[in-house]
């Protein structure tokens, strides 16, 4: 009872800010409630400052209603649109994957960026964003100053990669589902695909999510590979040992679930766009979350390296991404 007393005024409060962005998201529909709302959370955190007795519930819907989102999404997916989407996008993920962390590793080593930062930029960059930094930070023994510049950089990035992502998409004329592919692909944080993908449009947010999901399941083998690195490198002796069932993102597999009961049953349509419905808002309701957990003074303190390193990783992960959609899809 005491915990839900701990999270009731945050969750309360994200739940009216984001009925506030979804109502405006109807009046403008370019920008849409998901990117009004970070620009709102933004905007109040940093001019106002949010009361630490929001903290626990805001914390709460960035990390638990996410996930719930997600599933319930599964509502608007046949079981065969995951399948063909994800294989027509998995070469796309791997090839980006693997560039993106090479990259960021060496680019940090080049500018001197000491210790773990840069491989914990690039798995953020690279694979789930914030996750893949708190999973892989215990492994390598990452110091807590290099925990806080890695995730602050990521964070800065996946903003304004919701706001930039669209644009550059309409400007280059980009179709749903190579928008859908490109988010997905290069976009760190996947409340941040999710945003920008239903930014761009249903379609396209449907394929981001399909998309971001293979790309989170690249978390397990990574953090395997580094685990037995550095027990190498130390002769055996590893940082916190994370356990796979930690690592697994089991609302990946309730969403599969979903969409396979979809395709099997015949759920009322009323029920299903209910659901779907209801996922959209608790995605405008994560997005408030994330904006009133942007703190620019925070940004302003990682330094100019981190924020350096991490530009030219979303950077390169992006043209990498949107070269091999080109040529492959």
């Amino acid at each position: 009872m005491g915990k839900m007393r701990d999270l009731f005024p945050g969750v309360l409060f994200t739940l009216l800010l984001a009925f506030i962005a979804y109502l405006l998201g109807g009046y403008f529909p370019l920008l849409g409630g998901a990117v009004i709302g970070i620009l709102l959370g933004v905007f109040i955190n940093n001019v106002f400052h949010v009361p630490s007795v929001f903290y626990n519930g805001i914390d709460f819907v960035m990390k638990k209603i996410l996930k719930l989102a997600i599933m319930l999404l599964g509502f608007s997916f046949q079981f065969t649109d995951i399948l063909n989407v994800g294989k027509s996008s998995l070469v796309i993920v791997l090839f980006s994957v693997i560039s993106g962390l090479m990259f960021t590793y060496f680019i940090g080593i080049l500018l001197g960026l000491r210790g773990n930062t840069s491989l914990l930029i690039g798995s953020g960059t690279a694979i789930c964003g914030s996750t893949a930094i708190v999973t892989i930070s215990p492994i390598i023994k990452a110091k807590e100053e290099e925990l806080t510049y890695a995730v602050n950089t990521i964070f800065a990035f996946n903003v304004l990669a919701i706001l930039i992502y669209p644009v550059i998409a309409n400007l280059l004329q980009m179709t749903d589902v190579h928008f859908g592919i490109w988010a997905g692909a290069a976009i760190h944080d996947t409340s941040s695909v999710v945003a920008a993908g239903y930014a761009f449009s249903d379609e396209a947010g449907e394929v981001a999510i399909v998309v971001k999901l293979v790309r989170t399941l690249m978390l397990i083998p990574l953090a395997l590979l580094i685990a037995l690195y550095y027990s190498m490198k130390n002769r055996g002796h590893v940082g916190e040992r994370t356990k796979l069932r930690n690592m697994f993102p089991y609302f990946i597999l309730i969403f599969v679930l979903v969409a396979l009961l979809n395709s099997v049953f015949d759920i009322p349509a009323t029920f299903s766009d209910s659901m779907t419905w209801l996922a959209k808002f608790f995605i405008v309701m994560v997005m408030v979350s994330v904006g009133l957990k942007t703190d620019v003074r925070k940004i302003k303190q990682v330094g100019f390296k981190p924020l350096v390193v991490g530009l030219i990783a979303s950077v390169l992960i992006g043209v990498i991404s949107i070269s091999l959609i080109y040529i492959l899809v």
